[in-house]
């Protein structure tokens, strides 16, 4: 795909916040996106995204955990927002390690993170 359709797709990506895609093409091109010259052809929030991006790489963060466990920890967030707190608490059992890991607090909402807290203090 050249450059250019790169940007467009993204861009519109963006404007119908279709996120995932928009990142999956930005990662895919992310040596041309990041030239200056291709990079101010990206509208404000595709830039925005690309500056999120580039946060996430500088602070190694990005592609520490794989697409089923981001799976797991969006479900987690569902099911406490659902308040479906035992469902939450089997998810946290089943995957306890996971939840354990410094790196999942940050794909957490606040109310997943005191929820899974207390399930640390439970016997």
């Amino acid at each position: 795909m050249r450059i250019e359709t790169a940007i467009h797709y993204i861009n519109e990506y963006c404007k119908t916040n279709n996120l995932p895609k928009a990142r999956s093409l930005i990662e895919h091109n992310w040596t041309r996106i990041t030239e200056s010259r291709y990079y101010l052809h990206l509208n404000f929030n595709a830039q925005y995204l690309v500056k999120i991006i580039k946060e996430e790489i500088e602070k190694g963060m990005h592609q520490q955990l794989t697409l089923e466990e981001k799976r797991i920890l969006n479900q987690m967030n569902q099911y406490v927002r659902d308040l479906r707190y035992s469902h939450a608490k089997k998810t946290y059992t089943k995957h306890k390690d996971l939840f354990n890991r410094s790196e999942v607090h940050n794909w957490l909402t606040s109310e997943a993170k005191i929820l899974c807290d207390a399930f640390i203090a439970q016997p």
